[in-house]
Formats: C-alpha cells, structure tokens, sequence
C-alpha cells in the first residue's frame, strides 16, 4: 500500500510555534511568581529583624528597670560610654542612654534606614508612612499608658521612600 504525500499526518510549523509562544508565557508567568516570592522573603526578613531589634531594648529595659521607670529610655539619641561595657562603671542613667545608642546603632545597621525610639503612647498600631524620619511618639508620660517600641524602616526597593512601622507593646 503506497500512501500520498496529502495523507501524511504530523505536526506542522505553525502549531510548534503556538505551542512555543504557550510555554514562553508561562515561564514568564513563573519568573514572575518567582521575583515577587523573593521580594515578600526580604520583607519578611526585615519585620523579623525589626521584631529582634524591638524586643532588645525591651530587654534592655527590664535589666535595668528602675531607670526604664524613670523614663530615661524615653529618648530620642543615646550617647555611647565606654564605662556602660562592663557591669560596673556607669549609673543606670548613663547605661540608659548608651543601650539606646547601641540599640540604634545595630537598627541602622541592620535595616535599610532603620531607626526606632521608645516611650509611651497609646497608639500601638503599626502603619505605613511616606516620612522615614518623622518622630512616631505622643508628648504623653503618662505612666500608665504602656511602653511602646516603634521601629522603622525603607520596605520598598522600588526607590521611593516608604516607611514600614512596627509597634511594640511592653510592660516594664
């Protein structure tokens, strides 16, 4: 039996190239799914490093807490003292304001324009901001309000600045 040409069944040009254009389409597709997953990953990363950083100067405060009561955390900027390195060597003012400098040091170092401040407010929600450097605490220092731990950082890779703010609540 001799087939004709006009009888051959295959595939033909066209329909690998639609098939090609299909696949193309949907490795994009995952390419795509696959940079949004990093993305999410590093912002992740970041909230907990600000998380770890928040509960430091939380437990900061707690060793020394008479000077927490005090509010001598409360500060905007520390100042480093090289005598607040041991145990001994400062008063609990000085270690007050040198963990507050360190506390914002490892927060600038660790955050893409990280900063923080502690005090006490009533607002405890964390938020999204266009000003990374605008202060985030109430003038209140009302011992009853609770002590909250504002971090914030750039969250956006996109070039415009966006602040993420994370709150912490803590009682000292």
């Amino acid at each position: 039996m001799i087939r004709s040409a006009a009888a051959e069944q295959g595939f033909s040009l066209l329909e690998i190239l639609i098939s090609l254009v299909i696949i193309s389409i949907g490795l994009l597709g995952m390419a795509g799914l696959q940079v949004t997953s990093l993305k999410q990953n590093q912002s992740a990363y970041m909230r907990s490093q600000a998380t770890i950083l928040a509960y430091d100067i939380i437990d900061r405060m707690r060793a020394n807490a008479v000077s927490a009561q005090d509010g001598n955390y409360f500060i905007t900027s520390g100042t480093v003292d090289s005598d607040c390195e041991s145990t001994s060597g400062c008063t609990d003012s000085e270690m007050a304001s040198h963990d507050v400098a360190r506390w914002q040091a490892r927060l600038a170092e660790e955050l893409p324009s990280g900063g923080g401040q502690v005090c006490r407010d009533t607002n405890t929600e964390d938020s999204t901001s266009s000003d990374l450097t605008k202060p985030v605490c109430g003038s209140s220092s009302d011992a009853d309000l609770p002590v909250v731990v504002y971090v914030w950082w750039n969250d956006e890779r996109t070039g415009t600045s966006v602040s993420t703010r994370l709150a912490v609540s803590a009682s000292i």
